[in-house]
């Protein structure tokens, strides 16, 4: 049997110092999740979605304090994959 596997993909939006209300960000939200999941299925077999969950959260923190890092290269063989499954 298949192991279930979880793609978490997390979007953040840098605000500007402007005052933002509500109906303004749930809309940025509401615009965002659809997108996103429309962008992933595009690139996953067809299929392997079986669910989709989406949260929003809002909070405050320095952007200075945000730690980035280096994107990985990272190649995924689904050949292996698939012989994995059977």
């Amino acid at each position: 049997m298949a192991t279930q596997k979880i793609l978490t993909v997390t979007l953040e939006f840098e605000m500007g110092d402007r005052k933002i209300y509500g109906p303004r960000i749930k809309a940025a939200y509401d615009a965002a999740v659809p997108a996103a999941i429309e962008a992933a299925k595009a690139e996953l077999l067809e299929g392997s979605v079986s669910t989709v969950r989406s949260r929003m959260t809002f909070d405050y923190r320095w952007t200075e304090a945000t730690a980035e890092y280096a994107e990985m290269d990272g190649e995924w063989d689904e050949d292996e994959d698939e012989a994995d499954q059977s």
